[in-house]
């Protein structure tokens, strides 16, 4: 199983001059001066990175990484806005405050979740079940497929 691994520092913007192309000569000191129309902004960083050793599955709307295919319990469920995966563990997501929803299982408290970098709602966490059958879920995840895509590794 793969781990999360934590970004600690980004590279200096030199080094990846040389990176762009497999075929440039490497880049000898400062960068040159960027014209006046073009903008450099920072690049998006995400609290968690998952392993490129693995399937994954990211956030159709930034592409933050959500959890890795090790971690998918079931493809069988169904969310607000259709089909649905059952996950594990995530990464990169918000928890809102619980409440009681009746769903299509029965009476659950869930708090929905959210993209931390696009703020996205992608499903919700399972905090409670109230009936036993339903205990397996307790501190689990729901994405919604609408709201995640496969990356890395998939052929």
């Amino acid at each position: 199983m793969c781990v999360a691994r934590v970004l600690t520092a980004l590279p200096p913007l030199q080094a990846l001059g040389s990176l762009c192309s497999p075929w440039a000569a490497p880049r000898v000191g400062p960068l040159p001066p960027a014209p006046a129309m073009v903008r450099i902004s920072k690049p998006k960083t995400f609290q968690a990175y998952l392993d490129d050793c693995h399937r994954r599955y990211s956030c159709a709307h930034c592409r933050a990484h959500l959890a890795n295919h090790d971690d998918l319990i079931s493809k069988s469920f169904q969310g607000s806005q259709g089909r649905a995966y059952l996950f594990n563990s995530v990464v990169n997501v918000g928890c809102g405050p619980a409440e009681e929803r009746v769903l299509l299982t029965g009476l659950h408290a869930v708090a929905d979740i959210h993209c931390e970098n696009c703020k996205t709602t992608l499903g919700w966490k399972y905090e409670q079940a109230f009936e036993s059958s339903q205990k397996y879920k307790e501190g689990k995840y729901i994405i919604e497929l609408n709201h995640m895509i496969k990356d890395n590794g998939w052929d």
